[in-house]
């Protein structure tokens, strides 16, 4: 009672602390802003597979003021996409299925979308499928709303096109883990909840964890959600789902301890399996990708790391190893304005304290202002970025709508072939040079690449042509276009009205995270004919205008 208490107050350590009391204060800096009066965090920090650390802060539980402790339980969101991801692993090696195997093998009701979707693909997020969640919000649906597996398998059922050719372009994509839950039930009759149970937190001994596969089981010990409210307070983040693979494993930082270890020791599945879920994905064009089986392999300091973060509701939550320091820190948080991703790096700093940074490259950078003045001015892609290039002082530089202004720096790689830094990679086709401009350039990025064109010098005309009924048959969902006093406005039956800004050649921008923005279609007339959706993890959804 008295820990209880304390923990009120100050976080109080559940076990005894082997980190110097130096340490466990700059540690305990970070979380600070967590209070007897927030929610908060949970924290474990392993070295050389031990638990060195491990606290709560703030409160799992507003109304009964219940702190967070190491034993708290959270809903961890899409870090239970690895869990996933080494069942499929732990199914090949028993040989019931293989990583190249068309989904549609296991899956019958996944339509033939014209290209053969493997497992390999939903694995890297590289399927081109439309994401489950965006998906069922242009339909309609809240995110709090009941949302359960056979939901999303029948949304999937209605798929109709896909965002991009499988393997073309990398895009995070939560309906494809959802679908890996699917082939580990359909292959090993058993349910993901009822494998992994079996193969994985048996075995290692997390009796804390399960995978959450009805939203109306109690689950005694567990965090609640959380967002501001404004004012210092805050309101109820509610989760509903009863949807699993893509998230909903629930589990405790110290049960999450315990599978950061196996990835050294491999007591489950075997030093070869671990290994194979640390290998990255290709491209079809042979670009590398820095995902793994759903990780994140990446450097901090110079030093190998690897982790993955969740967030749903208000849950947010990152697990992460430094390997070559033997260091795993995990950070459970069940407030929505938490930057846990931020934290474990506050805490990694603490204990990593011999940076190795790789050696900087030559800056032998392209000088030539010629080419670099023709790329000056406004430009937009169909899939609604918007950038603008500008010369100033001898440097050309590029200007994002989110108000970022930075230097462009290109090394030359051919006539055509300009990388950046950042790994970009600036394409101008000699079609596409005037005398005086670049018309279009293609900028191919890590995962995914876009054209982009040059905007005209007159704004377009926006009139009553666009308005009308439009209808999606994969969402089943109409919404209405209406022209009034020289701009358009866009509505549904369960979303308020808004405004759409025009900021390309038929293209707007709207106030909806699922829709932020459309672009409309035209037939060979030149008659609207419809939009398409391209906004975040959903590309090319398609409304048509209704007679």
């Amino acid at each position: 009672m008295k820990c209880m208490l304390l923990g009120l107050l100050l976080p109080c350590a559940v076990a005894a602390q082997s980190l110097p009391d130096s340490t466990v204060r700059k540690i305990d800096e970070v979380f600070k802003t967590f209070t007897a009066a927030t929610p908060g965090c949970a924290v474990a920090i392993a070295q050389g597979g031990a638990v060195t650390f491990q606290k709560g802060y703030g409160l799992a539980n507003l109304e009964y003021a219940i702190p967070n402790t190491p034993q708290t339980i959270f809903h961890i969101a899409s870090e239970s996409k690895q869990y996933v991801a080494f069942c499929i692993l732990l199914l090949e090696k028993e040989g019931k299925l293989s990583l190249d195997d068309d989904i549609r093998k296991h899956l019958d009701y996944v339509p033939d979308l014209g290209a053969t979707i493997t497992i390999r693909h939903l694995v890297y997020h590289t399927s081109g499928l439309r994401d489950q969640w965006q998906l069922l919000a242009n339909a309609g649906w809240q995110l709090d709303d009941v949302i359960t597996q056979d939901h999303v398998i029948k949304l999937v059922a209605k798929q109709k096109a896909l965002n991009f050719a499988p393997g073309e372009e990398w895009m995070y994509c939560n309906t494809g883990y959802t679908l890996l839950a699917e082939i580990v039930k359909k292959v090993s009759g058993l349910s993901l909840r009822q494998y992994a149970q079996k193969n994985i937190f048996e075995p290692l001994e997390m009796k804390d964890t399960h995978f959450h596969d009805n939203y109306q089981e109690i689950v005694p010990g567990r965090a609640y959600s959380y967002n501001p409210g404004g004012e210092k307070r805050f309101n109820n983040a509610v989760l509903s789902y009863s949807t699993v693979g893509a998230t909903s494993l629930f589990t405790t930082v110290l049960d999450e301890v315990k599978w950061l270890n196996n990835f050294k020791s491999g007591q489950v599945g075997g030093k070869d399996l671990v290994e194979k879920m640390l290998q990255t994905g290709v491209l079809n064009d042979g670009r590398k990708l820095n995902y793994a089986f759903a990780l994140n392999v990446n450097k901090y300091k110079g030093w190998q790391q690897i982790g993955h973060g969740g967030s749903d509701a208000g849950y947010r939550t990152f697990a992460v190893r430094y390997p070559e320091k033997e260091l795993g820190i995990v950070v459970f948080s069940n407030l929505g304005s938490a930057d846990v991703g931020r934290l474990a790096s506050l805490v990694a700093d603490v204990l990593i304290t011999d940076p190795k940074e790789d050696p900087k490259p030559s800056e032998n950078y392209f000088k030539d202002s010629v080419l670099l003045k023709k790329i000056t001015g406004r430009f937009y892609s169909e899939r609604g970025d918007l950038a603008e290039f500008f010369w100033k002082e001898g440097q050309l530089y590029r200007r994002n709508p989110n108000g970022f202004t930075g230097e462009l720096k290109f090394y030359k790689e051919t006539d055509s072939r300009y990388r950046t830094p950042g790994g970009a990679v600036y394409i101008f086709d000699d079609k596409e040079r005037a005398a005086d401009s670049i018309r279009s350039m293609r900028i191919e990025m890590p995962n995914s690449a876009i054209t982009m064109k040059r905007q005209p010098a007159v704004a377009q005309t926006i009139t009553d042509a666009f308005a009308g009924k439009y209808f999606n048959p994969e969402t089943e969902a109409f919404y209405y276009v209406t022209f009034k006093d020289g701009a358009l406005q866009l509505s549904h039956r369960k979303y308020a009205t808004v405004t759409l800004k025009n900021i390309a050649p038929d293209q707007f921008t709207l106030p909806f995270w699922w829709m932020g923005h459309i672009r409309f279609l035209r037939d060979k007339k030149q008659k609207v004919v419809g939009f398409e959706v391209n906004a975040g993890r959903v590309q090319h959804l398609r409304y048509d205008k209704m007679p």
